[in-house]
């Protein structure tokens, strides 16, 4: 009965994840095969490993072939935009050569793992007006409201996201850390107001106050709207329904997404 398993497990994990941890076997071939769909019961770190292997055995016997990116330095956003947005996914995948132009040298490693400390770092370059840190903590960053003063911001986000994967792809660092419900939508799953209170204190205070108290014996008359300043102009956009306007906001996540691979 897995329901027993389950359980079993949670009550030894860390037994059990010290087990896994020693063993050569693949956790999809081995003994304890139903925890891939099972996961919470998983440390981070086999977590890990596990996926891993999985794209260890994607990728059993594709040829993976150099792929040359000619940046400059000081422009090295706009430039890795212009060389790869419009590739397969399948082409990055493969092993991306950094070149910098006006520089000699030959990309042994080091020359791309520059290029990932750089890139990720101008991702949230205010210029871009891709995203905006997290009043919450100063320090994750979230969907800017205002991207949609960049022409491009959607071919940009879907950019993002695939630079992000080839990183996860490569086993390479990023400088990038996003809200909690960022991540949740990446994955489909259900937001819930206890996810605010890392991005927005206040804000979390106010809901979970309106959650405990009768908002109709406050006598606040609350009307819940926001106006939106994009540039010191007022903007009051009008939206027919709920769901119109969630899906507006959620259109700059779903191409981050398709960068992922997961829409």
């Amino acid at each position: 009965d897995t329901q027993k398993f389950l359980t079993f497990a949670e009550t030894h994990r860390i037994v059990l994840n010290q087990i896994l941890r020693q063993s050569s076997t693949p956790l999809a071939d081995g003994p304890f095969s139903v925890l891939v769909d099972h996961t919470r019961v998983l440390d981070f770190d086999v977590k890990r490993r596990y996926f891993r292997q999985e794209l260890e055995r994607l990728d059993d016997g594709a040829r993976r072939e150099d792929l040359a990116v000619h940046v400059r330095r000081e422009h090295v956003f706009e430039d890795s935009y212009r060389e790869l947005h419009r590739r397969a996914s399948e082409e990055w995948k493969n092993r991306f050569y950094i070149v910098f132009e006006g520089e000699e040298g030959q990309d042994a490693g080091g020359l791309l793992r520059e290029w990932y400390t750089i890139i990720s770092r101008e991702i949230f370059n205010p210029m871009y007006a891709l995203f905006t840190t997290s009043p919450g903590d100063r320090v994750t960053y979230m969907i800017n409201s205002a991207s949609h003063c960049n022409s491009n911001h959607l071919s940009y986000f879907k950019f993002v996201g695939r630079v992000i994967a080839k990183a996860v792809y490569d086993n390479k660092l990023l400088e990038c850390y996003f809200t909690r419900s960022f991540y949740k939508h990446i994955l489909g799953k259900l937001v819930k107001h206890i996810d605010m209170e890392s991005e927005d204190y206040s804000f979390y205070q106010g809901l979970v106050f309106l959650l405990e108290h009768d908002v109709h014996d406050l006598g606040y008359e609350l009307t819940f709207s926001i106006e939106i300043q994009d540039f010191n102009q007022l903007d009051l956009p009008a939206y027919e329904t709920y769901d119109k306007l969630r899906l507006m906001l959620l259109k700059a996540i779903q191409e981050c997404s398709e960068g992922f691979g997961f829409a």
